[in-house]
């Protein structure tokens, strides 16, 4: 199989995230796309709600998507919590990569991301391991240039070869930050995240404060 690890805080899950998915899937021939919700251990990344409540948005909104399915009719969306389970030090993304390899070790990995993330990504935990050993599909973001980007960072052009860019046909202008700014000051956001997150979200009282 060809599979696509998505990881991100989703928080909360919006409609951008999942056009992304299910366009990264046909646009690439995935099988499967793998939603990784981040840990809360990470210090590079400040939570804005419990991993509890992120997983159960998740959950409700790929049970909205039980239609899409793969060649196989297996469903192409699931979650995995392998890093808000895991122990401090070992979220890194190259850690996930690592168990996804062992998990499905004769199938095609493709780590998703925005061209926003290419930016200091060679700092990050094990990256020549991580840019030599995996793929990754990159979809470009309003001002971060794809092709630059990489151009300018010397361990990410001597592994070029490993960067799959899409570069049009996907929009990821509906951001989690712009949800949780509406729900602070009273505003409307119906129609950028699934009904069903968004009562959840009314109903636990998530971003209110």
């Amino acid at each position: 199989m060809r599979i696509g690890i998505y990881g991100s805080s989703f928080d909360p899950i919006t409609y951008s995230h999942l056009f992304t998915a299910a366009t990264v899937a046909h646009r690439r021939r995935l099988d499967k796309v793998i939603f990784v919700p981040c840990s809360s251990k990470r210090h590079d990344k400040k939570m804005q709600t419990d991993d509890v409540h992120r997983l159960r948005m998740l959950e409700l909104a790929l049970a909205t998507c039980q239609n899409k399915t793969n060649s196989m009719g297996d469903p192409l969306f699931e979650i995995s919590t392998v890093e808000m389970t895991a122990l401090p030090g070992e979220t890194y993304t190259y850690d996930t990569m690592i168990h996804m390899r062992k998990k499905y070790p004769t199938d095609e990995l493709f780590f998703i991301m925005g061209s926003d993330l290419l930016t200091g990504m060679s700092n990050w935990g094990n990256a020549e391991k991580l840019l030599s050993e995996f793929h990754f599909i990159v979809m470009s973001r309003e001002g971060y240039p794809t092709a630059d980007l990489i151009a300018e960072d010397a361990l990410l052009r001597n592994n070029d070869e490993h960067f799959h860019i899409m570069s049009k046909g996907i929009n990821m202008g509906i951001s989690s930050t712009y949800i949780r700014d509406e729900i602070r000051k009273g505003g409307d956001p119906s129609f950028l995240l699934p009904d069903e997150c968004l009562k959840y979200i009314y109903e636990q009282g998530i971003y209110r404060g």
